[in-house]
């Protein structure tokens, strides 16, 4: 083989992928998922290596944190580094202390012919130097997390790979016991869920037993109806999903538009409405008398909204538009909506499973930004909404300021507004995680989905 031809397919290899997509991540050019998502859909990996890049890119990231703590004690100069080296050895540290199947010696002579070919000899044997210190030296990984922790909180921190803020909130929040369930959870892979269609003309029977037959396992929701957990397969890839019966959407998403619960002939506002699985599932309460309007800030994303709705056969009831959810008031004539569906901006907490390079990035001082510009969407939709009208504020977000501070403050500027109780048949299941207040707070622990707020509210007559 040529050593043109040894570098392309060495390009195309796992491990090479993997390096390259957490090194865009880590640098603020590209977002984990979108990263893994365009090396799948351009072929960039072998097939025979998909399963294989895809765990080193998630499983990396997921233990950036950790990992990167440890790499440290064994470089002298870890600033002089490039962002791809010093990618290339976590995930080759990743693969030492957290997948048993592959051997060291296949570790190192992977990541040091990788070195080789993407930098020089010299940054090869750096590699190898490294990684051979390392299995030497650090063979034990409770050992090496003992070692370098300087606290209980911190040793928590590394053991869990969530940076020392977040683990301490929620300590602070919900106590030690709960904090390691949460923060051990956010290692765990994501759950992959399904919801189908209202409109499908199959029973869910049928369906579910027709998507066995294909190689796809599920299991029902716990607390969302027509919403069913991947155990195993791909669902994206099956006749049923391109026919639009049904859709990928978390469970605790489908929740919130439950909660909201459209009725047939409803006019009904979707304020952020981006990618459009709420929008879908929102047309297909209203049923064809209805009409939802659907807007979202980035005009980018509106051709995912219109992709989504054509494909799940709703598109003649939905309206999609660009807007700021904060100037409604100038767009729609006052009180002009049955219903009002906020999912707002938030800092994406819950989504630490799902999408663990944002764990790295967020800071507790974005929480008061955040929060104003929830405040201000939500007092921006009381004046469209129709007095007798429901609103339901959801995040995919489990903190305070963003959640019960907002709704307090929002009750407080509102006295025309107040919580209601949400649906029936939801409150049996829901019980562990309805508030004192009649909201719903979900953590990422409980019911295999995302964490996750929801509040029902109702404007006076």
């Amino acid at each position: 083989m040529t050593a043109t031809k040894d570098k392309t397919a060495r390009e195309h290899t796992a491990r090479y992928q993997a390096m390259r997509v957490l090194s865009r991540a880590m640098t603020g050019k590209q977002f984990l998922n979108d990263g893994i998502q365009t090396v799948i859909s351009h072929s960039d990996v072998d097939d025979q290596d998909t399963s294989l890049f895809t765990t080193l890119a998630y499983g990396t990231m997921q233990r950036h944190y950790t990992l990167e703590r440890i790499l440290l004690r064994f470089v002298e100069r870890p600033h002089a580094m490039k962002r791809w080296t010093r990618e290339l050895l976590l995930e080759s540290l990743y693969q030492f202390y957290y997948l048993d199947h592959i051997p060291n010696h296949a570790i190192v002579d992977e990541a040091v012919s990788i070195a080789k070919m993407r930098g020089n000899k010299a940054i090869a044997g750096f590699v190898n130097g490294v990684l051979r210190r390392v299995m030497r030296e650090a063979t034990d990984l409770e050992a090496v997390l003992q070692s370098l922790a300087d606290d209980e909180i911190d040793y928590c921190s590394l053991k869990y790979s969530l940076p020392m803020i977040w683990y301490d909130y929620f300590r602070k929040r919900w106590g030690n016991e709960t904090a390691d369930k949460i923060a051990e959870s956010l290692n765990e892979p994501a759950p992959i869920n399904i919801r189908f269609s209202e409109l499908n003309a199959l029973s869910e029977h049928e369906s579910v037993a027709r998507i066995a037959q294909q190689g796809v396992a599920l299991a029902p929701s716990e607390i969302t109806p027509h919403v069913y957990r991947v155990l195993s397969g791909d669902p994206m890839q099956q006749t049923m999903f391109h026919e639009g019966r049904y859709t990928i959407q978390d469970a605790s998403a489908a929740l919130a538009v439950e909660v909201l619960d459209p009725q047939p002939g409803e006019h009904v506002l979707d304020a952020c409405a981006a990618p459009g699985g709420k929008t879908v599932q929102l047309a297909e309460k209203v049923g064809a008398s209805g009409q939802i309007v659907a807007c979202d800030i980035d005009v980018r994303k509106l051709d995912t909204i219109r992709t989504n709705i054509k494909r799940m056969h709703v598109a003649d009831r939905v309206a999609v538009s660009a807007g700021d959810a904060r100037r409604l008031p100038d767009r729609f004539e006052a009180a002009s909506f049955d219903r009002i569906l906020i999912d707002a901006p938030c800092s994406g907490i819950g989504l630490f499973r799902r999408k663990p390079d944002t764990k790295y990035n967020k800071q507790l001082e974005d929480l008061q930004s955040l929060q104003a510009i929830q405040l201000a969407i939500l007092d921006a939709a009381v004046g469209v909404l129709k007095p007798g009208g429901t609103l339901v504020y959801s995040t995919c977000t489990i903190t305070e300021a963003e959640n019960h501070e907002v709704i307090s403050q929002f009750l407080n500027r509102h006295p025309e507004m107040r919580i209601a109780a949400i649906p029936e048949t939801l409150e049996k299941p829901l019980r562990a995680s309805i508030c004192t207040n009649g909201t719903i707070e979900i953590l990422p622990h409980q019911y295999h989905s995302d964490g996750f707020f929801i509040a029902k509210l109702v404007k006076q007559k």
